[in-house]
């Protein structure tokens, strides 16, 4: 449907762009949508995406980056609750919720598939791991405390078991002859997968100990 047409300032024009791209691409694949069809769920000419974005590629890429910034704001809010340190619990969580919406998982792999937009959905990824360890190094003594490797192994773990769930789990749990749709799995998993991250946060053995 088309979207009436309406004076707009411009970052009110971008903003509602981008949610009516993220909106078309929730329903279709990013591959199913294309500028003309954005600029009509927008109310807006095609011209007037074309000039904020200049492709489709690049303006899926700028709705990447919205998702990928309220998914950092989110982890920073967890990290404030937990005064610093996002704790494996926390962690798994926050990873849950923002990967309960379908919307970013396709964003996701479409980027991930698509090799000129590769480091997209990881920027601020270092920026994570700094606070982590800062805040580490507040609650932990010394003899204690995770080195800098071990974080970024804990959080790259975090990443590629949820985010592996998250693509996955419909035709893994059918395969298993379990119901997809059915949440408790998902609670199931995500307790494991804090448990394991949390032992070797806390000093389980490293893979190359064995």
């Amino acid at each position: 449907m088309t979207g009436p047409r309406r004076r707009r300032v411009p970052e009110q024009a971008r903003e509602e762009i981008l949610e009516a791209a993220a909106e078309l691409i929730a329903r279709y694949g990013p591959d199913g949508v294309g500028l003309r069809a954005v600029a009509e769920a927008a109310g807006v000419s095609h011209g007037l995406v074309s000039h904020y974005f200049g492709t489709y590629k690049a303006l899926v890429r700028a709705v990447l980056q919205r998702e990928n910034e309220r998914q950092r704001e989110r982890i920073r809010e967890r990290m404030r609750a937990d005064h610093g340190v996002p704790y494996a619990d926390g962690m798994t969580q926050v990873l849950f919720e923002t990967l309960a919406d379908e919307r970013y998982v396709r964003l996701f792999a479409w980027s991930s598939l698509h090799a000129e937009n590769a480091g997209t959905s990881s920027q601020g990824l270092s920026e994570v791991v700094d606070r982590i360890e800062a805040g580490i190094r507040l609650v932990l003594p010394d003899p204690d405390r995770p080195d800098r490797e071990r974080i970024e192994a804990v959080v790259l773990l975090a990443l590629s078991a949820t985010y592996g769930f998250a693509l996955g789990k419909r035709s893994w749990l059918a395969g298993l002859g379990h119901d997809p749709a059915d949440p408790a799995h998902d609670t199931a998993f995500r307790a494991a997968l804090s448990s394991a991250l949390a032992t070797y946060l806390t000093g389980g053995p490293r893979p190359d100990d064995a």
